[in-house]
């Protein structure tokens, strides 16, 4: 009756602790605030990367919630970009990891009713809280 949730085949686990990890907190903290990596990343907290992908993608899990995927899986932890999942985002204020965008008023039906987000359109752009 309902589809099953599809599993992701994770090729490695490496547990960090000390100092990768304190670089990690280090680049969310430059991003987003130490705050938000004070609160995505407590003290004594088990951090896992897990590899996917041929080793392109590294998903990075706190206490068992993945909350950051570094894109370049061979870069060093932290130096790449490093994109919040939705957990991260419901974990913190969405608007302290996210830029927003302000849309003008008569668009909003059509961008509720599923229409793209096109330049015209847009009032203005409102950077992360950092």
């Amino acid at each position: 009756m309902f589809k099953k949730a599809a599993a992701v085949a994770f090729k490695g686990e490496t547990r960090i602790r000390g100092k990768e990890s304190k670089r990690l907190h280090q680049a969310v903290a430059s991003t987003a605030g130490d705050e938000i990596a004070a609160a995505l990343f407590p003290n004594k907290a088990e951090v896992v990367i897990r590899k996917a992908g041929g080793s392109t993608f590294q998903f990075i899990f706190v206490n068992g919630e993945c909350f950051y995927v570094q894109l370049d899986g061979k870069a060093e932890l932290g130096t790449g970009e490093l994109l919040p999942t939705l957990q991260a985002l419901w974990r913190v204020e969405a608007d302290a990891l996210l830029p927003s965008v302000v849309i003008q008023r008569p668009v909003a039906k059509f961008i509720f009713g599923g229409a793209n987000v096109m330049a015209p359109g847009v009032h203005s752009i409102v950077p992360t809280k950092s």
